[in-house]
């Protein structure tokens, strides 16, 4: 009787995944087929904020787009918190290679929470010039008409928030590569499926374009100082205060750095405590999109028969053409299509870390262990660097 009950609930789950997958190249299809482009005649100053921590991999290349932009008046303001941080050099390279552009540096290490990053960009808006801010984690590659489709859609007063989906550009190592597929086939869907249900209520850190007096509203940087996951709490709250946030058709790139497959790990597994902490409940939903799993476990409960492999066939025919559409013809990832082999392996290992998130409510950030709390706020608990000490010892 245990066993039946068993089968019959995978059946159901990976039969709801299948509905998942449907529904993402829906949401995919309506997405990537509008016709409408995101660009506004209306160009009003604007500051690009870009936090750094550490020199990112090509981080030349990719701060030299920013100052290539096809806008007529923008300034950049790079943010450090440590005067020694290895990044400084390449701003100031890039500084003296456009005198023309208007280019700040902040170095401060003021702290008004335990999110460093936020802490930053606190430091930075002191020297921002401008109404309308444009907020890009440091990894992020555009091309030279970026401000203008991602500044477009704040012309209109009841969007507060603009923020963009992202493919990655390069993976140097295997845990890039994996990293990079699970971004394309994996969190893209998702994101699609929350634009098509019921609206974007939450940013993403490749782009939050918004304007200070929005964020003024909010509580401004202060608000999130504590939040692990400051760039989803920014958008939520300012979807919460009223305002629309708009997922622009304008998709940037990410150049990920070699991260190894313990890196990998340890930064899927911060993300997925997070935000199982904050979120439980919409968290355990997640297990309904783990369709490959699913049926690999039906066929294990089922003893491998017809109806099982059956199953499993139809769910992985289904995963790799949602996985396809999306990741590859829609949103042109050149990594997916390339590893495309890696798509089965990499919904396992993003099944295992669901599973594993259940447990704990630490993660390793930037050096730093913290404890997350139900609200999804922080707690420094001790320093990366002494759990090692501790584990040689």
């Amino acid at each position: 009787m245990i066993a039946t009950a068993t089968k019959l609930a995978l059946v159901a789950c990976t039969l709801a995944a299948n509905v998942f997958y449907f529904l993402a190249i829906i949401a995919g299809l309506r997405f990537f087929s509008s016709s409408k482009r995101d660009e506004d005649s209306i160009l009003a100053p604007a500051t690009i904020m870009i936090p750094l921590h550490g020199a990112d991999f090509k981080a030349y290349q990719n701060y030299a787009r920013f100052c290539r932009q096809d806008y007529p008046e923008y300034q950049i303001v790079f943010g450090v918190r440590d005067p020694g941080d290895p990044s400084i050099p390449i701003v100031q390279s890039l500084i003296e290679e456009f005198p023309d552009r208007d280019i700040a540096l902040v170095v401060s290490d003021h702290t008004i929470g335990q999110n460093l990053k936020v802490s930053n960009l606190q430091n930075m808006l002191e020297r921002v010039k401008h109404e309308q801010i444009v907020i890009v984690d440091s990894d992020i590659r555009v091309s030279r008409d970026y401000l203008r489709r991602v500044l477009a859609p704040l012309a209109d007063e009841r969007v507060g928030l603009v923020t963009c989906l992202y493919r990655a550009a390069e993976a140097p190592d295997f845990g890039a590569k994996l990293e990079a597929v699970g971004i394309a086939a994996e969190f893209t869907p998702g994101v699609l499926m929350a634009w098509m249900l019921e609206g974007v209520k939450f940013a993403l850190g490749s782009t939050m374009a918004t304007t200070r007096t929005r964020l003024e509203a909010i509580g401004g940087f202060r608000a999130v100082a504590d939040y692990l996951a400051d760039d989803f709490m920014l958008g939520n709250l300012i979807a919460q205060s009223g305002y629309e946030v708009h997922l622009s058709n304008y998709i940037v790139e990410t150049a990920m750095h070699p991260v190894g497959l313990a890196g990998m790990l340890r930064h899927q597994l911060r993300w997925a405590r997070s935000t199982r902490i904050s979120r439980p409940f919409g968290y355990l939903g997640m297990v309904l999109t783990y369709g490959t799993a699913l049926a690999l476990l039906t066929v294990a409960v089922d003893r491998a028969s017809l109806s099982s492999l059956l199953l499993l066939a139809a769910t992985l025919a289904v995963r790799l053409a949602m996985g396809w559409l999306i990741g590859v013809r829609w949103l042109g990832d050149k990594i997916l299509k390339k590893y495309f082999w890696l798509l089965p392996v990499r919904d396992l290992l993003s099944f295992l870390i669901w599973c594993s998130s259940w447990v704990g409510r630490r993660v390793e950030w930037r050096g730093r262990v913290f404890e997350v709390g139900r609200d999804g706020k922080m707690t420094q608990v001790e320093s990366a660097n002494t759990i090692s000490s501790q584990v040689r010892s």
